[in-house]
């Protein structure tokens, strides 16, 4: 298996494809592209899927799509990246590999290591084949509702996350993933599909690639209007990596950060000043760091944390969940 090159295939035999998803994997040579050409080819969209191995929504997604041997609207380009993390014991378990970066922080300089050298070639990909859009499909490892996370707030993008959720973050926090190379003519959000062990995240993911496979158009909103739910300036509460992590409902003794399991309950809820949301040991203060954009810190730490972790100025908002995207 190729590991730091992207294959490409067009328009594969459905009958030839794998039953099971991680079948399918095992047929792929590494990082694939797979080019299905469509009614017009005049045309091109991108989908990514499987940039993380424990994130399988969008991979079952398109699997499905290309076993029933659908033709598109228009070309696509089906990115399909982390086969070897996704086939790592235990099965679809790992994010990335041990000892490796993240890949969605590798879509800037520098691109040395492998993770980097796959993400500068979908890179050049895009350029080659200049699809019109790009959607990354991701899911979460906290039980989230479906959102949506884009650079820029405008109704292309708004248009793209609408054929998933009604929900979406305007982000100005930038770490190297893929839905920075956004830009105004060439639109790129992350659909966060929910919970990666959730069925519902999964029949989310089939409903909105069909739309973005099938629809003529999809970077534009209703004539009617449509209303979603915006969430602007998000921060970034960080761990140091010493940090001795818990989940219980009473506090550890031996741990610097104890979460209750009940945590999740808060996501993109309302969370008031002073809510407790978990407990931190003697060292627990000093592991925290909430950050913005411009990697500030943007509070103080206290012994609980509270509405600080929220969204704004839209509304006040908490969401838990180890990495997003």
């Amino acid at each position: 298996m190729q590991d730091d090159r992207i294959s490409i295939q067009h328009n594969p035999d459905p009958a030839g494809i794998a039953r099971t998803p991680q079948d399918f994997l095992r047929q792929l040579d590494g990082p694939t592209l797979i080019v299905v050409d469509g009614e017009d080819n005049d045309r091109c969209r991108a989908l990514s899927t499987l940039l993380h191995g424990n994130e399988l929504s969008g991979l079952r997604a398109l699997h499905g799509w290309l076993r029933r041997g659908e033709r598109p609207r228009v070309r696509m380009l089906l990115f399909i990246l982390s086969v070897s993390t996704a086939l790592a014991d235990p099965l679809f378990s790992h994010r990335q590999l041990p000892g490796e970066r993240d890949i969605n922080r590798c879509f800037r300089p520098p691109f040395g290591d492998r993770p980097g050298r796959v993400a500068e070639q979908l890179l050049e990909l895009l350029e080659e084949y200049k699809p019109e859009c790009m959607i990354d499909i991701h899911n979460t490892t906290g039980m989230n509702p479906a959102f949506g996370v884009a650079t820029h707030e405008d109704p292309a993008h708004e248009a793209l996350v609408a054929l998933f959720t009604r929900r979406l973050i305007i982000t100005d926090i930038r770490l190297g993933a893929l839905m920075e190379i956004s830009r105004p003519e060439f639109p790129v959000v992350t659909i966060e599909c929910g919970g990666n062990r959730d069925p519902a995240a999964d029949r989310l993911a089939v409903q909105g690639v069909l739309r973005y496979l099938q629809q003529d158009e999809v970077l534009q909103l209703p004539a009617a209007g449509l209303h979603l739910d915006l969430y602007h300036h998000p921060v970034r509460l960080e761990l140091s990596p010493e940090t001795e992590i818990r989940f219980a409902d009473e506090p550890d003794p031996d741990a610097d950060i104890t979460v209750p399991r009940h945590l999740e309950r808060y996501n993109f809820g309302q969370v008031g000043a002073g809510t407790f949301l978990f407990w931190l040991g003697p060292r627990g203060r000093s592991r925290l760091r909430l950050r913005d954009a411009s990697g500030a810190m943007c509070c103080r730490n206290t012994s609980t944390a509270s509405a600080t972790a929220s969204m704004r100025p839209s509304r006040s908002s908490f969401s838990w969940s180890p990495t997003i995207p």
